[in-house]
């Protein structure tokens, strides 16, 4: 969905970075023996800065951070379109934990984020048919995303480059999440608004139902962009053992 240059590849520049390195901002400090405390305190004092974007590395700005258009078939036959999304707050996402070891690196982060775009929609929500098309908007103000990042060691051209070979996310929802949406019923703005004030009420009946395959594709679209990041970057100039 969305063109992910965000607060998770902070995470990962930060994690290797080294002082002498050629491509880093200023503002993205080397941790001496990637201390988790130190590496914590670094990355949170980097997003503020890292979410304007670094033109010299080709990353745009991810705060706001602008999407593609997409198409999601959903349970119960749902088919939803997503077009000019945008989403707000990865500058004051908080970091709670921050671990590297070895080739594996694990980040706990906190985000209050929200999702604004234009959609269109039709197929089945819980107990009601959709058929509806306007403006949308997502509002998701306690996020906890936990993930667990597996490197390797590539060589190409004689160059080594760091990298990842998989990773994990889970994530949880720990505050109630709210939907905005215009003519859910297309010219009956009196239904409208009672299935929407019912998706409200029961918002995590919602997210259990529909937000795994829409988070998940965010996921996705995320670590290939830092997977494109780290077989771009030579390894001698992020990390040093």
């Amino acid at each position: 969905m969305f063109r992910y240059k965000g607060v998770s590849l902070i995470v990962f520049v930060v994690l290797f970075y080294e002082s002498s390195s050629r491509l880093a901002p200023d503002y993205i400090k080397p941790c001496p023996g990637l201390k988790s405390e130190c590496l914590k305190r670094n990355i949170q004092e980097t997003i503020p800065h890292f979410v304007k974007g670094i033109q010299s590395l080709g990353i745009n700005s991810t705060d706001p951070l602008y999407g593609d258009p997409v198409q999601l078939d959903l349970p119960g036959g749902l088919k939803i379109e997503f077009n000019d999304g945008i989403i707000k707050g990865f500058r004051k996402c908080i970091v709670e934990h921050v671990k590297y070891e070895g080739l594996e690196a694990q980040l706990n982060l906190r985000c209050n984020l929200s999702l604004k775009g234009k959609y269109k929609a039709t197929g089945r929500v819980l107990i009601f048919a959709i058929n509806g098309e306007g403006d949308a908007r997502i509002k998701t103000p306690n996020v906890a995303f936990s993930c667990k990042i597996r490197f390797e060691d590539r060589t190409h051209d004689g160059v080594i480059y760091r990298e990842i070979k998989d990773y994990k996310v889970s994530y949880s929802y720990d505050d109630k999440v709210s939907f905005q949406f215009t003519n859910l019923f297309k010219g009956n703005p009196e239904l409208s608004e009672t299935v929407l004030t019912f998706l409200n009420e029961n918002w995590k009946q919602v997210l259990d139902e529909f937000g795994k395959p829409i988070t998940d594709t965010i996921v996705r679209i995320v670590f290939n962009v830092i997977k494109k990041f780290f077989r771009a970057i030579p390894r001698d100039e992020l990390y040093v053992a």
